[in-house]
């Protein structure tokens, strides 16, 4: 494997895991602030922003994700990269269950696994540049 396609897989890892933080933050910091989300106007969403660590940390890592998700576009064929990033939605099932503490359904697991296999296919067909 050359040194450039080495850094792309580092990078859409990073990127994935960026992803999987900020969500991972956005949702502990929302939760912790607590309130009436129904009432939720553009200046209070700005304000609850603001005011917590975690929601700025959760924007934090989606800013890196996108910086490292720029580069890989730089280094490998969008097709090939893209379906990569539903790494996003197997990850982000196994943190709502055992962080957050969510209560994940079999047929979501059916779901997760076949979005594996299609992972598993993609990586298989090779890489293009």
């Amino acid at each position: 494997m050359n040194e450039q396609l080495a850094q792309s897989w580092w990078l859409i890892l990073l990127s994935v895991a960026s992803g999987v933080a900020g969500q991972t933050c956005l949702k502990i910091g929302l939760t912790k602030a607590g309130g009436d989300a129904s009432s939720d106007t553009l200046f209070s969403l700005i304000g609850l922003i603001l005011r917590s660590p975690l929601v700025m940390g959760g924007l934090f890592f989606y800013a890196l994700g996108a910086i490292s998700w720029i580069a890989v576009l730089r280094r490998m064929d969008l097709s090939y990269a893209y379906p990569f990033l539903a790494l996003n939605f197997v990850l982000i099932a196994l943190v709502g269950q055992f962080v957050l503490g969510e209560t994940v359904p079999w047929i979501r697991w059916v779901g997760i696994a076949a979005i594996c296999v299609g992972i598993l296919l993609i990586a298989n067909s090779g890489v293009s540049q």
